[in-house]
């Protein structure tokens, strides 16, 4: 389920910060950050087969650590460039939809974004940095929360549904074959009975 970006009351929000009527601390400045991040969230959530993949590469070490954070990060970079210009048209504004379960998939994105980027600091009180294989199992915990919160996304699935998908435009096309041979028949018979 989805439901409509409320642009009404964005653009309210935003002749209030314009005007200087409230401060960075008032609840409606709060709200206006709110309605920015959804629009993020949104972005990220409509990339979440991207996230899936490449979070699958790395468990299944296709990629290195490195390789896994700095691809992860250049693709929240380009969401948030998205959301950016995306927030300054009001037309994309005016039919933008966000998903019911946008929280949720953003949450556990969020675990696996700050793995990635608190990967050197110091973890637990020791002088250490997080090794490689607690990188791996925290992501690895992250994963199958996905796994369970969106299990269509699962690599086994998505072929799956590929395939559905596939048979269904298919038998679509199909059908509507059938329906306009059908017409052309009915109109060569009408001609028939014209003459």
């Amino acid at each position: 389920m989805t439901k409509h970006f409320n642009l009404l009351r964005y653009k309210e929000l935003l002749q209030l910060e314009e005007s200087g009527k409230y401060s960075l601390l008032d609840e409606t400045f709060l709200e206006l950050l709110t309605y920015q991040a959804s629009i993020g969230c949104q972005i990220s959530y409509n990339q979440k087969e991207n996230y899936f993949s490449l979070i699958e590469k790395y468990l299944s070490r296709v990629m290195t650590p490195s390789e896994f954070r700095l691809k992860f990060s250049e693709i929240e970079k380009q969401d948030s460039r998205t959301a950016d210009i995306i927030l300054e048209d009001f037309q994309e504004l005016e039919v933008f939809m966000l998903a019911n379960d946008l929280k949720e998939f953003f949450d556990l994105k969020s675990e696996i974004s700050t793995l990635c980027f608190g990967y050197y600091e110091v973890w637990d009180g020791t002088i250490e940095p997080m090794s490689e294989s607690e990188f791996y199992n925290l992501v690895n915990n992250s994963y199958l929360q996905f796994q369970k919160a969106f299990p269509v996304l699962s690599s086994q699935n998505l072929t799956y549904e590929n395939l559905i998908y596939r048979l269904f435009k298919i038998l679509t096309l199909s059908i509507g074959l059938g329906i306009l041979l059908n017409l052309i028949r009915l109109l060569r018979i009408r001609n028939i009975d014209e003459f």
